[in-house]
């Protein structure tokens, strides 16, 4: 066979579990955010709105022609 090889490894190598608070210093944005980006991370969302809104709009309460 692996002549305990595998058992040696996993000896000097064992397998941590890592708790998902280890990763709490992770950030979603990890420095200061500038006003363009403030001012794109608003308006895209909003502009979106809008769209998905005026379809429906045009969709359901437009009266047809």
């Amino acid at each position: 066979m692996d002549n305990g090889a595998y058992a040696k490894y996993r000896h000097e190598n064992p397998i941590l579990n890592t708790f998902l608070t280890t990763y709490e210093h992770v950030t979603v944005f990890p420095e200061q955010l500038t006003n363009q980006e403030i001012v794109v991370l608003i308006a895209l969302p909003v502009l979106a709105l809008y769209a998905v809104g005026k379809l429906i709009y045009d969709y359901f309460f437009k009266k047809k022609k």
